[in-house]
């Protein structure tokens, strides 16, 4: 890859070997890329130079085989005057399938020819010598032969960052109400003299033993005379008889 911009022909020229390669630009037209970037930078253009369908790939950047790599750009296609865009020129029998895509972003695999080569300045890149040229018409850029071309992927728009969410000031913890002052304790009532604990009351006297009186003569009365003693003589008598009578039956056995 190599900025279009002519620079001081330098004699120790190379021969760049043909190589694969996988580029992401935009298509234009060769007589566009002429007229914007105007002498000086692709070379007067001469009768005829440019007219043909002939495209280039420009603001190209080189990618992996695979695609891997690709820069996604959100810039103008093609890029605006004044700029020095790294450019190719197409070329082969399938440069015509290019024409789809003008003014578009493709990614595009071919062969990069062989070149002679020297080196720009002094900033360690190479471009195409383009031979004999008394008039002035070559653009000393490297040509492409075009394998394979699609769009290239849209560049994603990027999501707006969300602006971190303000960090809260901190709140001042709330004052803690003071414990209210315990009441001040009753003063002590003044102590009272105790009342002097009453005399013990005499013992009573014992009462004075009442005089005996004397024993009273009770008079004996006398029992009616009712019955006489014949019975009671009989009684015993009969008694007598009843011992005697027993002691003999005793006796006989």
């Amino acid at each position: 890859m190599v900025p279009v911009g002519s620079a001081t022909a330098q004699t120790d020229k190379e021969r760049e070997p043909a190589r694969p390669i996988t580029l992401v630009g935009c298509i234009m037209r060769e007589a566009d890329f002429r007229d914007m970037y105007g002498p000086g930078r692709s070379g007067p253009r001469g009768a005829g130079i440019g007219l043909r369908n002939e495209y280039m790939i420009v603001d190209a950047h080189e990618v992996g085989s695979a695609g891997s790599g690709v820069t996604e750009t959100t810039g103008t296609c093609p890029p605006e005057p004044g700029t020095f865009p790294t450019a190719y020129e197409l070329t082969g029998k399938r440069e015509d399938e290019a024409k789809p895509f003008l003014n578009r972003r493709v990614l595009l695999s071919g062969m990069e020819k062989a070149a002679n080569t020297r080196p720009v300045g002094t900033s360690g890149l190479r471009q195409p010598t383009g031979g004999f040229d008394p008039l002035g018409h070559e653009l000393h850029l490297f040509e492409v032969e075009v394998g394979s071309i699609t769009e290239a992927p849209a560049a994603r728009a990027e999501a707006p960052v969300a602006a971190p969410a303000p960090v809260p000031e901190p709140v001042a913890p709330e004052p803690i109400a003071e414990a209210p002052a315990p009441a001040p304790e009753p003063a002590p009532a003044p102590e009272v003299a105790a009342a002097p604990e009453p005399a013990p009351a005499p013992a009573p006297e014992p009462p004075s033993a009442a005089p005996q009186e004397p024993p009273r003569q009770i008079a004996q009365a006398e029992l009616p005379r009712t019955s006489s003693p014949i019975p009671l003589v009989g009684l015993m008598g009969l008694l007598s008889f009843l011992t005697g009578a027993g002691m003999r039956f005793f006796r006989r056995d």
